[in-house]
């Protein structure tokens, strides 16, 4: 009963978190959403008399709804999909109407087919294949000028949303993501220093699993990364620091891998040393351990004044006395270091330096 219910705690406690991870990724977007929905309507009346403008709030929506990797893009593509298909629906009203249904799905699959050619992102095709059946299912006194002038009121609202008002800042996204990832590093090595001053083999076996649950945080860098590389080219504020964007998601793609493998390979041969106890640690490694730990969440935090001065450990200088698997414990705990310094000094400072200049 007991292992089922320590089961059920940490399902409860994963699902906990990821409803929590999600909302706080979704609620902005989707408030957002509602906002400019609102606005998009407003204006569709006013300005062009539109008693009823749905089309105009959807298409703010579809243009700022959570999980897209473009809001600009999405509007760019909302556009362009719904001027396909109302044009390939006009065209299709000239055929003869005696098939209905042949009719609709000639217009459709040739919507869907040309929009496809243009290469930008699935919501074209849709909305031309959407938009070909409207103009046939309710004419094109609905679905046609009409539609287009909603459509783009809505699009512009979304646009103005996401290349003005709420646009992220690029570097944000991808020094967030690495926060986290070296946070959970952090964590695991201070919780290999416990098991070392414990002497305890369970505490660095729980490390490994430690390390193996931040590659989790890895995927997410990577997302941010491709995140970043998006709003820099889709968006005007994105625009300016393109530049500096491109440079520092270069630089940690190439690196924070390195990081993370090497941290795991540590984790392992450590666990493994513990548990063979054959002879005592190297004494040095307590004070590395340390000084790693401090390291990545100084670099988390974006803490110059707590960074500590990794350097790595030349070969000379590790122990001979220790057993062979202290040795390769010690072996990739001077990849660590390495990595860190490579990620963390010249990485982030170096890139910070250039998205400082003019």
């Amino acid at each position: 009963m007991i292992p089922r219910a320590n089961f059920l705690r940490r399902y409860v406690d994963s699902l906990t978190e990821k409803i929590l991870t999600r909302w706080s990724s979704g609620w902005r977007d989707a408030l957002a959403s509602a906002i400019a929905a609102a606005l998009a309507w407003i204006l569709a009346y006013h300005f062009f008399g539109h008693t009823h403008p749905v089309f105009a709030a959807i298409s703010a929506v579809v243009c700022l709804a959570p999980g897209l990797p473009s809001h600009g893009k999405q509007a760019v593509g909302l556009m362009v999909g719904v001027a396909t298909g109302i044009l390939v629906g006009d065209a299709a009203l000239l055929l003869p109407d005696g098939y209905p249904l042949l009719r609709i799905g000639f217009a459709t699959f040739s919507a869907i087919s040309i929009a496809a050619l243009y290469g930008l992102g699935a919501v074209v095709p849709i909305q031309a294949g959407v938009s070909a059946v409207l103009m046939l299912a309710v004419g094109p006194e609905t679905a046609g000028v009409v539609r287009m002038l909603d459509v783009l009121v809505g699009a512009g609202v979304g646009l103005v949303f996401s290349q003005v008002l709420l646009t992220p800042n690029p570097i944000g996204i991808i020094d967030t993501s690495a926060k986290e990832l070296l946070e959970k590093l952090a964590r695991g090595f201070s919780k290999c220093q416990q098991a070392l001053e414990e002497n305890d083999a369970e505490k660095a076996k729980s490390a490994v699993l430690m390390f193996s649950t931040a590659h989790d945080s890895l995927i997410t860098l990577e997302n941010g990364i491709s995140n970043a590389r998006n709003t820099a080219r889709w968006t005007l504020r994105g625009r300016f620091v393109s530049r500096e964007v491109k440079d520092i998601a270069n630089r940690y793609e190439r690196h924070a891998v390195r990081l993370y493998a090497s941290s795991l390979l540590f984790s392992e041969a450590f666990a493994d040393a513990l548990r063979k106890e054959q002879g005592s640690p190297p004494a040095s490694l307590h004070e590395r351990l340390a000084n790693v730990a401090r390291g990545c969440a100084a670099i988390a935090n974006d803490s110059d004044n707590e960074k500590p001065m990794l350097l790595p450990v030349e070969p000379s200088q590790i122990e001979d006395a220790v057993s062979a698997p202290w040795q390769l414990c010690l072996q990739h705990m001077t990849t660590v270091e390495s990595a860190l310094v490579t990620f963390g000094f010249t990485t982030h400072n170096d890139a910070r330096k250039n998205a400082e200049q003019p």
